[in-house]
């Protein structure tokens, strides 16, 4: 009997970046990106510097440059991340600026005009200490007036698309299976990744909490942040309890 070789767990987004952009080919960028300068053009439009916190391999920084040309930092924990963005950006000569950081440990010399916190990235965060400290750090680096925008997965959003949990694809040296599961009583959202990357076998394991609309609302009372609005789902329609995402926009 052959036995099947071993796969190597690795950290979030170490492996996985190799073909996170095939991963990720569903996700319409030119949208997101669109809608942000939407929401930028509404609440600070004199905005001259932004940083994007979990910008992964830079797809929103590189489609938002084309809207309007900010002074743009890019940022993700994920070295392996950072320099698929680095490469995307050079072969484009785009004027974005990508850097290792970790979004719960902000460095910033000089404060910036927008904070961005995209595609699920506050769900990574388990604990609500954990949004609130990040909550603090980002205000501390904004101007005066300078706005944060942040979005969150719901758990409406994982009921509502059980049916798309597992998935699987295929790219040059790269192939990955993706499955989740959630659990309802803890709002707990696990996706692990099997990835075959050059004929060697991977696992990632992501974890994420599905926080409700009132629940991040009363994180963000706790804060000196003034709460501009909390937009439904790629709109500017008010968010409410079923809301599969919601777009937050508060203010310094």
């Amino acid at each position: 009997m052959q036995i099947a070789p071993q796969k190597a767990e690795t950290p979030p987004y170490t492996v996985l970046a190799a073909g996170y952009d095939t991963v990720m080919a569903h996700v319409e960028y030119d949208m997101w990106a669109a809608y942000i300068a939407d929401l930028l053009a509404l609440h600070h439009p004199e905005a001259q510097t932004v940083l994007e916190l979990g910008c992964g391999t830079g797809s929103l920084a590189l489609e938002l440059n084309t809207w309007e040309a900010y002074n743009y930092l890019g940022t993700d924990l994920s070295p392996q991340m950072i320099a698929i963005a680095r490469e995307k950006a050079a072969a484009v000569e785009a004027a974005v600026q990508f850097t290792v950081m970790d979004f719960t440990q902000l460095q910033m010399p000089t404060p910036v005009d927008v904070v961005l916190l995209l595609y699920d990235g506050l769900n990574y965060l388990l604990e609500t200490t954990q949004i609130l400290q990040v909550f603090q750090q980002v205000y501390e680096v904004l101007t005066p007036g300078g706005i944060f925008i942040f979005d969150q997965s719901t758990p409406a959003n994982s009921i509502n698309n059980a049916d798309f949990f597992e998935d699987r694809g295929r790219t040059r040296g790269f192939s990955y299976v993706r499955k989740s599961v959630y659990d309802a009583a803890t709002r707990i959202h696990t996706t692990t990744f099997d990835l075959t990357v050059q004929g060697k076998r991977y696992q990632e394991c992501h974890v994420q909490r599905a926080y409700t609309l009132e629940e991040v609302q009363a994180l963000i009372q706790q804060t000196a942040f003034k709460k501009l609005t909390a937009y439904d789902d790629f709109t500017t329609e008010p968010a409410t309890e079923n809301s599969e995402r919601v777009h937050w926009v508060v203010q310094r």
